[in-house]
């Protein structure tokens, strides 16, 4: 199901990098924003250098669809996991909060 609030917010930002570290995935997009995933398994696909398109969620199964007509799964720790966008500047964008998660980002 496409995520109709996220969506708007990323599409056509492009990767930059990401990185893992104990369930907590970082998404760094080249216009300096970062989005923070809690994650159920680690993620291993390489996006960098991908321009995404939309942003799906189906319970735990949370996709990234990019421009080049691929994909990139993400399996979140919870169905409500929290996923979280910051923008170059640290301003907030978008903040889905876990439901009983006592593990705040950092």
């Amino acid at each position: 199901m496409l995520n109709k609030k996220l969506t708007p917010i990323i599409a056509g930002r492009t990767v930059k990098h990401t990185k893992q570290s104990d369930g907590l995935l970082q998404i760094e997009f080249d216009d300096g924003s970062v989005m923070k995933i809690k994650t159920g398994t680690p993620f291993t696909a390489s996006i960098a250098g991908r321009t995404v398109k939309a942003v799906r969620q189906r319970a735990t199964e949370f996709d990234l669809d990019f421009a080049d007509g691929t994909s990139a799964a993400i399996t979140l720790a919870e169905e409500t996991s929290s996923v979280m966008l910051r923008n170059a500047a640290g301003v907030l964008e978008f903040f889905a909060p876990a439901a009983e998660s006592g593990r705040a980002f950092q």
